[in-house]
């Protein structure tokens, strides 16, 4: 399956506010190259900034391994997962700063529950689990940057 227009936009316009030169992705038996030949100039001041909700799935893969012994005397099965960063941008736990986290340490989330904000280029992403399960570890510090692929939960599927 190949990205679709709207994807390979994206990825251009996230690299056009940093000094990256170049960026790859592979996932899922597909890939995309972007690469910028040269620096993009910087964007004309605004006036006030543009807010708008995106709602975008987290990308949810096995985290490094967390084990729990086996009465049994099987091998230790890995019992975490953790949603990640589908997006470059500044990590929120809340819609703004007087409301409740999204989630909190120990919670309960499904598969399409929003989890987190990812503010990038001014929009606020509603970010969503690809998982239903407990939260056992919240790794991201609010308002701090995440990277692309970057853990923010570790969930204990159900």
């Amino acid at each position: 399956m190949a990205f679709d227009l709207r994807e390979i936009r994206q990825f251009i316009r996230f690299l056009s506010d940093t000094d990256v030169a170049e960026v790859e992705i592979k996932e899922e038996g597909r890939s995309l190259r972007v690469t910028r030949a040269q620096p993009a100039p910087p964007p004309p001041p605004q006036s006030a900034p543009v807010m708008s909700r995106m709602t975008m799935p987290a990308v949810a893969l096995p985290a490094p391994a967390t084990f729990m012994p086996s009465s049994s005397g099987e091998e230790p099965r890995e019992t975490t997962v953790a949603i990640t960063a589908p997006m470059v941008g500044t990590f929120y736990k809340a819609a703004s700063p007087e409301s409740a986290p999204f989630v909190k340490l120990g919670d309960v989330v499904k598969k399409g529950q929003v989890v987190c904000i990812i503010e990038a280029m001014k929009l606020m992403n509603e970010i969503e689990s690809e998982v239903s399960g407990r939260v056992v570890s919240i790794v991201k510090e609010n308002a701090t940057p995440v990277e692309y692929g970057e853990e923010m939960f570790l969930v204990e599927p159900s």
